[in-house]
């Protein structure tokens, strides 16, 4: 690290440190009380942090237990749960047992079935055969009756002769009559027959009228004959259609049957097959009762040691209470002149836009607001949450509802205690339209949240209050990465009537004493909940062009370097005195994934062109060797890289995956900008552009306007462009779904997968941190195969301190807690 610097040997001691004659022996003892009562201070203050501490883990410990017992408690229902499975399997398991015993009866009833719609089928064959032999039977005797009907017409123009003989014949009897008359005597006899003849006559004509009248009838019951067997053929007919019909159902019966056979076959073998896994499910789940019940004797020893290590933190406790009672008695008793007042003095890069905690987010503003505010949730050195004002938590079952108890005695610096109304207003108050604060985002997963941020709503539900020292939180769904944004410094807890009066009024380990044009006082607060800072005051000077020759010439004891700063100090001997810290941020060339060029389409160019990449170069060119090179998505203080092979610095290969990727010489479009060459973006795209040329790609520059690099016109213009990515809150999450969800602004590349983006929405619901890990290095692998960066390097933070100062921790994320300082 840092091998380009020149290491030169530190200049005369006279330069920094003033000379000192020799103390007599009475100034002796006075430095000696100075000393001793600076170090009786510090442990005073190391003992109040350990008492805090050890109530802490108190605190995680009465939870422990009770999470323990909970598990104890799910474990007994589990294990009442199995022996019920177990037993509604065996009943089930009985019960299939007789299913497939009516299953084989049914095959045996469907067989028969089968034949007596085979008898039927051939019934209905033969009813049809039988039909029809009735319909020639009717059609023969429509044809007698047919002829039966004329033969009667006949009969009735026969009956007509007879009636017109009649007639004529009664004419001649009465024309004989007459004649008869008129013969006198000699035709009397003549007279006598021509009546009988006339009587004849009549008689004849009455019986042809009769046999009429009854051929009348005749033909009328011919004619309804006639349409009686009309209508016995039609339904003759139907009874035909029907018997076909009848054949057609019966065959479909039979197919049904054939096919129910073979289902019936087919649930005769599935049953036989769930009945054996049924079997094996039996064993299994005692075999679960086994292991339920070994749980049960784990979870009843950790519950043991869970209450021993609450006795012992009780223990030390108590032990803790009597050295700070002893210490109070020596402080009381040794004769010591009046401690001196410890500062810290440090710089920061501006001064403060504004004092209240919610609106900022720039480190040098967080320097200061973030060590004079506090919230429910505080994060240690390593990012990792720590209590708060809530001394305790817990999830809800559905992994939605968090519950927060407070500490009861908290204050602010105006001494007003921390309630759990202060903690509502306070993130309510983030959330408010009025206020736009840019943080708000980080409240967003609450339920209701965004809604109240939009004006259209007036509270925000998923905040209730339960009682003055807890309250709920519930979020929309299941994120655990929102405790790490309710420990960011801007979600810190102010008290309200302050805010009201634009005061804030926090209470946070040190509070703002002073403020003038050179610098801002902060003296601790000795009520703090966390225990009282080692040191008195820090002074943060702003606005200074030149802190590394302040720190130079002893008038910082602390001091943030950049690149330029490392260089000075390496220069003036003070390498010893550097220290580095990995932090959660990246720096990228991103390829323009939404454009039509060569370069988003084949990932195996893209592939050619890291390799081709000298990532060692431009980290010792760019960043004085401040940074690692990158070989994945994430930076190390966020996931573990070890594992990673990256993408070496290799152009023979590079050269060889262009060939195979049959390379069209097309050209590279890189976005820069404008005006100044020793923009360290500018040297990255310079360096990277030697390096491709060396492989056969051709390059051209696009330079814009530095305020407008990012606009959605210039990144279309171009097919790759320099970008930096810090972390917000440490979260993967939070890190990662800018860069890569589809929907989110600042993914800039256009990087589109939807198996990274469902593992993504997977991981944010996961509360099991080895688990959630894992799944990010899963994501990482596939956005690295994906290769949608050049993937350079993660920049480093370098920081110094004099010896006098200890315990100097920066976070990842380059924080640091003023708490935690101590000066010797």
């Amino acid at each position: 690290m840092f091998k380009n610097l020149l290491r030169k040997k530190p200049k005369s001691l006279s330069s920094n440190i003033e000379n000192k004659v020799i103390p007599t022996n009475d100034e002796k003892k006075e430095i000696n009380t100075d000393y001793t009562s600076l170090l009786i201070h510090n442990q005073k203050c190391t003992i109040d942090k350990i008492s805090n501490r050890i109530d802490e883990t108190g605190f995680a410990t009465e939870n422990l237990i009770e999470i323990i017992n909970n598990i104890s408690k799910n474990v007994e229902i589990q294990m009442q749960a199995i022996d019920k499975v177990v037993n509604e399997i065996e009943s089930y398991s009985a019960l299939t047992e007789e299913v497939q015993a009516s299953t084989i009866s049914s095959l045996q009833i469907a067989e028969d079935t089968k034949e007596v719609a085979k008898e039927g089928n051939q019934a209905v064959n033969n009813s049809i055969q039988a039909m029809n032999e009735i319909k020639v039977s009717v059609d023969n005797t429509k044809s007698i009756v047919a002829n039966l009907n004329k033969q009667t017409a006949q009969i009735d123009n026969m009956l007509k002769i007879i009636k017109d003989i009649a007639n004529q014949t009664n004419l001649l009897a009465l024309n004989a009559a007459i004649e008869a008359a008129r013969a006198g005597e000699h035709g009397r006899g003549f007279a006598v027959v021509a009546e009988e003849v006339r009587k004849l006559a009549q008689k004849s004509e009455e019986s042809a009228e009769q046999i009429s009248s009854i051929i009348l009838k005749i033909k009328d019951s011919i004619q309804e004959t006639l349409k009686a067997m009309n209508e016995s053929g039609l339904k003759v007919n139907k009874g035909v259609d029907i018997a076909n019909n009848t054949i057609t159902v019966f065959n479909k019966i039979i197919e049904s049957i054939n096919t129910t056979t073979e289902v019936t076959n087919e649930i005769t073998s599935a049953i036989s097959q769930q009945t054996s896994n049924l079997e094996e499910i039996v064993f299994s789940a005692k075999e679960m009762n086994d292991i339920s019940e070994k749980i049960i004797a784990m979870i009843e020893v950790a519950l043991m040691n869970a209450q021993h290590t609450k006795s012992s933190i009780e223990i030390l406790s108590k032990t803790s209470e009597n050295l700070n009672s002893i210490t109070d008695k020596v402080l009381n008793n040794i004769k010591l002149g009046n401690r001196k007042e410890t500062k810290l003095k440090t710089v920061m890069g501006r001064s403060l836009d504004t004092l209240d905690p919610a609106i900022p987010f720039d480190q040098d503003s967080l320097k200061i607001l973030g060590n004079v505010h506090t919230g429910l949730l505080t994060s240690s050195a390593t990012t990792d949450v720590l209590p708060g004002i809530a001394k305790s938590w817990f999830v809800s079952e559905d992994n939605l509802t968090w519950t927060f108890n407070l500490r009861k005695g908290a204050k602010f610096h105006n001494s007003q205690e921390v309630t759990s109304e202060d903690v509502k207003f306070s993130l309510e108050r983030i959330l408010s339209p009025k206020l736009k604060s840019p943080n708000a985002w980080l409240l967003y997963p609450i339920d209701g949240a965004e809604e109240f941020h939009n004006g259209e709503v007036n509270h925000v539900r998923g905040i209730k209050v339960i009682d003055r020292y807890r309250l709920s939180i519930t979020l929309t769904k299941p994120y655990s990465g929102f405790l790490l944004n309710l420990s960011q410094p801007c979600c810190a807890i102010i008290e309200k009537n302050s805010a009201l009066n634009n005061k804030f009024v926090g209470c946070g380990p040190y509070m703002i004493e002073e403020m003038d044009d050179e610098k801002y006082t902060l003296k601790a607060f000795e009520g703090y909940f966390g225990g009282q800072p080692y040191i008195d005051k820090i002074e943060v000077y702003h606005n200074d062009n030149n802190p590394v020759e302040g720190y130079i010439n002893n008038k910082y004891d602390f001091l943030m370097l950049n690149n330029s700063g490392v260089k000075e100090l390496f220069e003036n001997g003070f390498s010893s005195e550097i220290k580095v810290k990995d932090v959660m941020t990246t720096f990228f060339a991103g390829f323009n994934l939404k454009s039509n060029s060569i370069f988003a389409k084949d990932k195996n160019i893209r592939k050619a062109i890291n390799h081709a990449v000298n990532k060692e170069r431009i980290i010792n060119e760019v960043v004085n060797g401040l940074a690692s090179e990158s070989k994945g998505v994430f930076p190390p203080a966020i996931l573990d890289n070890s594992h990673l092979k990256g993408f070496e610095f290799n152009p023979n290969l590079s050269r060889r995956l262009l060939r195979e990727s049959n390379y069209n010489n097309e050209k590279l479009l890189i976005l820069g900008y404008e005006g100044d060459s020793n923009n360290s973006n500018n040297k990255i795209i310079e360096l990277i552009v030697e390096d491709l040329n060396n492989v056969g790609i051709n390059c051209e520059i696009i330079k814009v306007p530095s305020k407008e690099y990012l606009k959605a016109e210039n990144m279309n213009k171009c097919h790759l462009f320099i970008m930096g990515w810090i972390a917000d809150t440490g979260d993967p999450d939070n890190y990662l779904e800018p860069l890569f969800n589809p929907k989110a602004y600042t993914n800039f590349t256009g990087y589109n997968n939807e198996y990274v983006t469902r593992l993504m929405e997977e991981a944010k619901e996961i509360i099991n941190p080895e688990r959630r890990i894992e799944l990010y290095k899963t994501i990482q692998d596939k956005i690295i195969e994906d290769v949608p960066w050049i993937f350079l390097y993660h920049p480093q933070t370098a920081y110094v301190h004099k010896t006098h100062i200890k315990n100097v921790q920066l976070n990842p994320l380059g924080k640091v807690r003023f708490e935690d300082i101590i000066c010797e």
